[in-house]
Parts: structure tokens; sequence; C-alpha cells
């Protein structure tokens, strides 16, 4: 199983779209998503070997953009495998481990309870690893976002502060202008 989640996080006063494709070993285009922002595919693997993931942004020459990708693999035939014993195969040793209880009781637990139950915990705590990096990139992607409304903005408020300040000199000047009579020239 391949799960691949992506995301635009910037695109430099551009929009937030790319395409992705991915091809399989043999080359054949397994999906392609065009001009959007994120997307999240989950499918079963049929060859093994190295998949392409193609990013293209050809089509907005101008802006280059920032893009998050998540790549998660499992394998479940190794999680079947490790469940079922075959024919011919022999039994592990089954280790135990001694414990003893608050009331002073001895009672004994097999380490392949344990073992299995740390890789369990081992597995959630990846899948928990991986939903961190997402979340992390959701923040990165309205961070960027907020810091070029932010810039929009700004560059707005400096053009009407620079118009108005143009403006209230040219009326200062322009009522020096007006009181100022030939009549009373100092004479001096």
């Amino acid at each position: 199983m391949m799960e691949v989640h992506y995301e635009v996080l910037d695109g430099q006063h551009g929009d937030l779209d790319i395409s992705f494709d991915i091809l399989d070993p043999n080359g054949v285009k397994l999906l392609s998503d065009y001009k959007r922002s994120q997307n999240t595919f989950i499918m079963e693997l049929e060859h093994e070997g190295e998949y392409v993931f193609c990013l293209d942004n050809s089509y907005s020459i101008m802006n280059s953009k920032l893009v998050f990708v998540d790549v998660l693999m499992e394998n479940k035939d190794m999680e079947e495998e490790s469940t079922v014993v075959g024919e011919g195969e022999e039994l592990e040793e089954i280790i135990q481990w001694m414990g003893v209880d608050e009331a002073g009781v001895t009672y004994y637990v097999d380490v392949s309870n344990i073992t299995e139950s740390l890789m369990r915990i081992l597995k959630s705590v990846g899948h928990a690893r991986h939903q961190l990096y997402r979340y992390g990139a959701m923040k990165s992607r309205d961070s960027y976002i907020a810091f070029e409304d932010t810039f929009i903005v700004d560059m707005w408020s400096s053009f009407q502060i620079t118009f108005m300040f143009i403006v209230g000199m040219l009326q200062v000047y322009m009522i020096k202008k007006l009181f100022k009579n030939p009549c009373y020239v100092n004479k001096y």
C-alpha cells in the first residue's frame, strides 16, 4: 500500500496549484492531477520497483512553488507472514517474563505478547508522526498565505500614505500661493 499526500505551501504571489503525476516502474501513468493545491492518494502497488512522482509547474513560468510531499509505504504481506507459521517451520521458543504484582502474586507474560504490543505502538507512533508532518505543512501554508495577504495590505497602505502626503504638501503649497500678495512685499 502506498499513501501519497502533497500540498502547495507557497506560490510567490501566484496561485497555489501544481500538476502531479505518478508513474509505475514500467512507465505507465497511474494517475494524474492537474492544477490542484493539495490531494491525497491511497493505492495498492502491483509492481515492485521505483515509482516516479512528477510535480509539474511548467504552466506557471513566473512563479516557483514550495511543495510538501508525504509518502507512506506499508507492506501488508509482511504483517500476514509474521502471524502465520507455515508447514515445516519450527516454532520459536516461547520466552516468558516473570513479574510480581502489588499483592505479591507471581505472574508470567509471554515476551511475544509484549513484542506484538510494542510493534503496534511503534506503528501508531509512525502514523501519528506522519499526521504531525501534515499538520505542520498546513500551518506553514497558512503562514505563507497570511504573509502574502499582509504584503499586499502593506503595499496598498504605503501607496495610500504616500499619495496622501503628496496631496497634503500640494494643498499647503497652493494655500501659501493663494495668500501671497505682491503688494505686501518687504520694502526694506
